[in-house]
This record gives C-alpha cells, structure tokens and sequence, in this order.
C-alpha cells in the first residue's frame, strides 16, 4: 500500500449519519432528498453511509453515483441502471450469464435483451426485484448520487422526461408500496426544486441539508492534521487555521487543496491565488451576459451571502437559475433561499464589485 504524504480526512458527521440510518431503520415511506452547496461532502458522506451498512444483514445496498457515467440518451440509462458485469456478480455461462442493476438486481439475458429493444417495462423489472429481495426479508436501498444528471433524457416514443417518471417510480416504490429506501443526492438544489414541483412530490419526500463543515469542526480539525490527515512535514499555527477559515469556509474539499499546496507554497500565496481565482471566474461568468442581468442578480449578494426569493423578481428567476447550474450559487428549497457557493466565491464577489467601483 502507497503511503501518501496527505490522506483524506472524514470529519464529524455522526449528526448527518444518525439522521440517515433513522431514515432506513423506518419501514420506506418517503423519498429523501441529500442536497447542499457544491464541495460539501455529500458524495463522501454516502460512500461512508455504503461502507457502513453494505456488510449489514436486511440490507441490499445499490449506489449509483452519475458522476462517473455519461448520459446523452435512453440507451445510456438503460446502460447504467442494468450494466452487465465482469465481476463477482457475474455468472458467464451461457444464456444464463446474469446482470446486474448497479450491483442489485441480476437480470438474465433475455431481460437484457428484452429491455434493450424496448419490449420490457424497466420500472416493471426493478418492481419484481424489490418484491423479490423483500419476500426473503431484505429491504433494497437505493442511492443515486448527482441525480441532476438525468435531466435532459427522454422515454421513447411516450416522450416523457425520463426522470419525471423515475421520480413517480420511486414515489410508487416508497410512499405507496412501501418496497423500497431511496436517498437522492445532487448539488443541484434548484433542479431538485424542479423536479420537486413537476412531480407532484410535496406529500412525498423528506429533505436534508448537508451544509458546509462549522468553524469548531474545522480548527479540531486542522489543530491536528497528523491525526486526521497524517500529515508530519509541517503544522498549523491558530493563525494559520484562521486564513483557511477566512478564505474557504468549512468547504472540506477545499481544505483540503489548501493542505495539498502547503507541501510546496506559502499559505499567504495560497489563499491570494484563491481570491484571484475567484475574482476572474465572477468576471467570466459576468462578462458571458452583455445584459447585465448576472451582474445585477450577484450584485445583491455582496453584502449577504444568503438571501430570501423574494429578494428577487419572478423575471430574475432565470439567471439565478443559471447561476445555481454554473455553481456560483446554491437554491435552498426548505428554506426558499439563494446562497453564495461557498466562502471562497464570496470573495470572488466581493472583490469584483469592489474593483467596478
């Protein structure tokens, strides 16, 4: 085994945890929604919730992280969510080799065939597994990371939006015949919001915020880089721990460049290169809409970095959108708040406004 010089930290999520193994400790009911600012921690925290319960009895765990698939059609659905597999799964004998939905369900080879020249119902075939598993006592959990990816994609011939009716599916599958555990996760918080509306989900779904790590949590954190990250070559001074926290917040992905580039920089030089990084990615993004209108949204943010929808008018409902998408800011949709995406960023705003001054 590679002993690196810098390993990654998993920092105080027994809260988030707790909140998750409650949810599927309960018989399925509701679909739950993982959403938060960009950088987070919410994929770290459901390969975490995966290596906790994946060993459990009662539990079949299928995670599914878009992230790592590309999705331009039907077909590309199709390939992710029933993949056929090489590995321990796989049973290569024949017309008896089996499939497998993202490491759950096994499909034979007919099926497969079946549901790529469209003549088999997917929802149908996941629906049989999910009664399959649960009439041997196992509840199927199902996680999807970086759902927003979905979006876009279309059912042939019915042309409805692929993930309107997945979302019906799973609505199906735990409110209503109570089969089967789904958590959703996605940056996106303002498609979710989307899609939250289009289908009919208020009655349906629980949301969860994963938020940025809290200052306490950060100086525990960075007070003891050799326990958490097994760091020897340097330590930081409160001081240090301090311009961290000023410049990128509890954004642990960031932190954690920042610790990467000590190995070879100043952290004075560090945290100016961020700020400037910043600046010049609100100036690209501005200067991309000879409008005003981005200008005119981001402008509001300079002195708060969270701020109500009704800041706003319905006709910027768009461009802020767009910011959302273009990661530059975050939609809360309990709270029906706009955010800035992360400490970093709020430099990069403020700073732009203060040079056009």
């Amino acid at each position: 085994m590679v002993d690196f010089k810098l390993d990654v930290a998993f920092i105080d999520r027994e809260n988030e945890m707790a909140e998750l193994r409650n949810y599927l400790e309960n018989r399925p009911n509701s679909i739950l929604f993982l959403y938060g600012p960009k950088s987070s921690g919410k994929t770290t925290l459901m390969y975490r919730l995966f290596d906790q319960i994946e060993k459990e009895r009662g539990y079949e765990i299928n995670f599914l992280n878009l992230r790592e698939v590309f999705l331009a059609s039907y077909d590309d659905f199709i390939d992710a969510f029933f993949k056929s597999t090489e590995h321990d799964n796989g049973i290569k004998t024949g017309i008896h080799r089996q499939y497998s939905l993202f490491g759950l369900f096994k499909l034979d080879a007919f099926t497969e065939r079946m549901l790529r020249k469209k003549q088999e119902d997917p929802f149908l075939v996941m629906k049989r597994e999910f009664q399959r598993l649960q009439k041997k006592n196992i509840q199927p959990v199902v996680i999807i990371d970086e759902f927003h990816k979905l979006d876009g994609l279309y059912i042939p011939d019915k042309q409805k939006r692929l993930m309107v009716e997945l979302m019906n599916f799973f609505v199906a599958m735990t409110k209503e015949s109570h089969l089967c555990h789904v958590i959703i996760a996605s940056s996106d918080a303002f498609f979710i919001e989307q899609v939250y509306v289009d289908s009919k989900l208020r009655k349906t779904s629980k949301f969860m915020k994963l938020d940025y790590l809290e200052k306490e949590d950060v100086f525990t954190w960075l007070s003891d880089i050799r326990k958490y990250n097994k760091v020897k070559e340097y330590t930081l001074t409160r001081e240090d721990i301090e311009l961290i926290w000023d410049t990128v917040g509890g954004s642990a992905w960031e932190i954690y460049s920042i610790l990467e580039d000590l190995f070879q920089h100043s952290l004075g030089d560090i945290a100016a290169k961020i700020k400037r990084e910043k600046v010049a990615m609100i100036t690209d993004w501005i200067f991309r809409d000879p409008v005003g209108k981005r200008e005119t949204v981001l402008s509001r943010f300079v002195d708060s970095p969270v701020l109500g929808i009704k800041a706003f008018s319905p006709d910027q409902l768009d461009t802020l959108g767009l910011a959302v998408k273009d990661n530059i800011l975050y939609y809360d949709p309990v709270e029906g708040e706009y955010g800035i995406q992360g400490r970093s960023l709020e430099w990069g705003i403020k700073e732009y406004f203060a040079a056009e001054q």
